[in-house]
C-alpha cells in the first residue's frame, strides 16, 4: 500500500463511506477548522479525495496522488490534513450521504499511526504522559484525589468523598472524575460542585482517587489504539472489582469514551451517565430542588462529545430552565450546529493556534447574545473558553453548569 499505509485494513463500512462522498462541498461551510484556516486540504470532502487517491496509488504503481509517484512528503501532507481536525462531527451531520466521519477519521489516523506516520510530534508528550502517568498532564497518580481532600478541609464540601480504591469502601455510584477536573486547579470547581450536589442530595457515591486512570479518549481520537486499549484494560479491571453498577462522569470526553467505546473492547456491564443526565433525573424525580433565584442571563455551549456525539442537547437546557430567575439565550449556532471549541481530537496539542482561534470565535458568538455568563458542561470546553475570554478581555464570565446548580440550591 501507499508508503506502507495499510488501507486494506479499513472495515467495509469505512470503504463504503469513502465511496459515498460526492464531493458536494456541503461540509466546507460548517467545518470549524476551515473557518479559521481556509486551507484547501482541511475540508472533509478534500481529505476523502486525497485518501481515495492514496489508496489507488498504493494498489497501482502507475497512479499517484499529485501527478507523480507517491512520495513520503505526500503522506505527511495527508497526515497533517487528517490531524488538522477536532473530530467534532459537524461534517457528519450536514453530509447528504450521512458519512460517519467521526469513526472514519479515527480509523484512518490509526492506519497512519501503525505505519509510523502519526501522531504529530507535538502530540507525542501527551501520549507518553498517559502511558507513564495515566493522565495527560504528567502528574503523579497519588495526587489524583487531592482536590477532594483539600475541598473538604476548606469546608467546600459538606462531607468527605469516599475513596473506593480502598477495598473496604463500597458505593452505589462511581463518580469518574476525569484527568482535567482532577488535576487542573482552575477546573477543580467542576469536581467540587458535582461532589457537593451529590452530598446534599444524599447520593451514595465514591471516587477511585489514585486508581482512576485516564479513560484513553485522546489517544483513541488520535489513532493511538494501543495506548487506549491499555487504559481500557486497567479501568475495566478496577470497575469490575467494585459493587457500583452506575458510573457518572463530569467530562463529556470521558462520557463518550466510557459509554460508546469501552463496550466495543471489553466486558462492560455498567450504566454510564453524564452529570447533566444525572442531575436532570434528580430534578424530575423531585430529589433535587432548585428553589433559589439566580438572576442571570446565560448562553449555553454544547460540547461536541455530549451533544452531537451522544444527543444530549435537552438535559443541560432543562436544568438551566429549572433555575428561577435565570434567562437562557441561545447562540445563532446551537444544538447539532453548535461550533466546536477545538479542544478535542488532539487538535489543541497539535495545532494550538487553530484551537485558540476556534474558541475566540465561539466567545464572539456568545457575546452577540447579550448574555453575561457563558455556560458549558465539559472541563475541556470550560478550560478553552475561559482562556479565550481572558485573551479577548471579554466581559463574559465562564461557568460550568454545576456552578449554576449549586447557586440555585442555596
Amino acid at each position: 500500500m501507499a508508503g506502507g499505509l495499510a488501507f486494506h485494513n479499513l472495515p467495509l463500512k469505512r470503504r463504503i463511506d469513502l465511496s459515498a462522498c460526492a464531493r458536494c462541498g456541503t461540509c466546507v461551510e460548517m467545518c470549524p477548522v476551515y473557518a479559521e484556516t481556509s486551507a484547501r486540504e482541511v475540508p472533509p470532502f478534500y481529505k476523502i479525495y486525497l485518501i481515495k487517491k492514496a489508496i489507488r496509488a498504493g494498489t497501482n504503481p502507475f497512479l499517484s496522488i499529485f501527478g507523480r509517484r507517491i512520495q513520503e512528503k505526500d503522506i505527511y501532507f495527508l497526515r497533517d490534513a487528517l490531524y488538522r481536525c477536532s473530530v467534532c462531527g459537524q461534517c457528519s451531520f450536514v453530509c447528504p450521504s450521512r458519512i460517519d466521519t467521526i469513526e472514519l477519521w479515527e480509523e484512518i489516523r490509526e492506519i497512519f499511526v501503525n505505519a509510523g506516520y502519526g501522531p504529530l510530534e507535538a502530540q507525542h508528550p501527551l501520549v507518553q504522559s498517559i502511558k507513564n502517568y495515566d493522565n495527560p498532564w504528567m502528574q503523579p497518580r497519588s495526587a489524583r484525589r487531592r482536590w477532594a481532600d483539600r475541598a473538604y478541609r476548606e469546608r467546600r464540601l459538606s462531607a468527605p468523598v469516599k475513596d473506593l480504591s480502598r477495598g473496604k469502601n463500597k458505593a452505589e455510584i462511581l463518580y469518574f472524575v476525569g484527568c482535567t477536573a482532577s488535576y487542573d486547579q482552575n477546573i477543580r470547581e467542576v469536581a467540587i460542585n458535582f461532589a457537593e450536589i451529590m452530598n446534599r442530595v444524599g447520593i451514595d457515591y465514591g471516587i477511585l482517587g489514585p486508581e482512576e486512570y485516564c479513560c484513553g479518549s485522546t489517544p483513541l481520537r488520535m489513532g493511538v489504539k494501543d495506548v487506549f486499549l491499555q487504559q481500557v484494560r486497567k479501568n475495566v479491571e478496577k470497575f469490575l472489582s467494585l459493587e457500583a453498577e452506575i458510573i457518572v462522569t463530569s467530562c463529556s470526553g470521558c462520557f463518550k469514551t466510557l459509554r460508546q467505546d469501552y463496550p466495543k473492547y471489553s466486558q462492560f456491564p455498567f450504566r454510564v451517565y453524564h452529570m447533566t443526565e444525572f442531575i436532570y433525573q434528580l430534578i424530575v424525580k423531585g430529589k433535587l430542588s432548585l428553589s433559589r433565584e439566580v438572576d442571570l442571563a446565560v448562553t449555553y455551549h454544547d460540547p461536541c462529545h455530549l451533544g452531537r456525539h451522544n444527543g444530549l442537547f435537552n438535559e443541560p437546557r432543562e436544568i438551566l430552565k429549572s433555575v428561577p430567575g435565570l434567562k437562557l439565550l441561545e447562540m445563532e449556532r446551537s444544538g447539532i450546529y453548535s461550533r466546536c471549541c477545538g479542544a478535542g481530537g488532539g487538535l489543541k496539542a497539535g495545532f494550538t493556534e487553530i484551537q485558540v482561534s476556534m474558541s475566540r470565535r465561539l466567545v464572539e458568538d456568545a457575546e452577540k447574545t447579550g448574555a453575561s455568563e457563558f455556560v458549558t458542561a465539559c472541563p475541556f470546553c470550560y478550560q478553552s473558553l475561559k482562556d479565550a475570554i481572558a485573551a479577548k478581555n471579554s466581559s463574559l464570565i465562564m461557568r460550568d453548569i454545576t456552578e449554576i446548580v449549586i447557586s440555585a440550591m442555596g
